[in-house]
């Protein structure tokens, strides 16, 4: 009997969950968020060295390292819960559905594709009947509660961010509850937003399956393992984005106050 090895299996979710694809949309997603962000006024030259950190900050193949990292250490000796998860990204269903997730995530990176999804989630909201799809989109969500966890995850990296900058000097005097006060009001801004995308993205990602498919994804995302995986996954999530975003934070205060010497 080969004796359970947990790199070995964090090495084989990774394949299975197409994480390695997964984060090279994830690294596009924030270096594009942030590099637009003109909250903060820069020269060109500024601007340019800023981008370029960035793109070492949000560098898809570390961040893919770090979260197979973190996971493993979320999972534990979770063998059954592992062995779960696996069992259903090998499956066919599970193939399809994690195809299905990166590739409607990839394609959210066009602005075009962003406002056709919202547009399909507004009119499904605002159908008469009530959409029946959208009714298991949020099933899906519920079940994992995907909502307090994004949002949970938002201000944790949104507090992450501002503490970076308080690191360099660069926060106008704000302290530590300060900048908490600061992220607790952002809080129905960041569940909106959350509430909007995700519904949206699952909405377009899951429109090829049929409701029997969708609801097959559903019984295992509610299953003891399934949402044992789901916490994991979001543990080593916060891990690693935490990370990141205390690092972008620190950057840009660090640009801000040699602007202020």
């Amino acid at each position: 009997m080969v004796p359970f090895s947990r790199a070995s299996l964090a090495s084989d979710l990774s394949d299975a969950f197409l994480l390695d694809e997964l984060f090279e949309v994830m690294a596009t997603e924030g270096k594009t968020a942030i590099g637009q962000d003109n909250a903060a006024p820069l020269s060109q030259r500024e601007l340019e060295g800023w981008r370029r950190e960035l793109g070492n900050i949000y560098h898809a193949r570390t961040m893919h390292a770090e979260f197979v990292a973190a996971l493993d250490a979320a999972l534990g000796d979770m063998a059954g819960t592992r062995d779960d998860a696996l069992r259903f990204a090998t499956s066919d269903l599970g193939k399809r559905v994690l195809r299905l997730e990166v590739s409607a995530r990839e394609a959210l990176l066009q602005d075009e594709i962003d406002e056709l999804a919202r547009n399909a989630l507004m009119d499904a909201r605002e159908d008469g009947r009530g959409s029946a799809r959208l009714a298991m989109i949020r099933e899906r969500i519920q079940v994992n509660d995907l909502i307090d966890l994004n949002v949970s995850l938002g201000m944790n990296t949104s507090y992450a961010y501002y503490r970076g900058m308080l690191s360099e000097g660069a926060s106008a005097g704000m302290n530590a509850d300060d900048l908490l006060y600061l992220v607790q009001a952002q809080e129905p801004d960041i569940r909106r937003d959350v509430m909007d995308w995700i519904e949206a993205y699952f909405l377009m990602a899951y429109q090829p399956l049929t409701d029997a498919e969708l609801q097959a994804y559903i019984d295992y995302s509610a299953s003891p393992h399934g949402v044992a995986f789901n916490r994991a996954m979001f543990q080593a999530f916060d891990t690693v984005f935490v990370g990141l975003s205390e690092r972008v934070g620190r950057g840009l205060g660090r640009i801000l106050s040699s602007d202020s010497l």
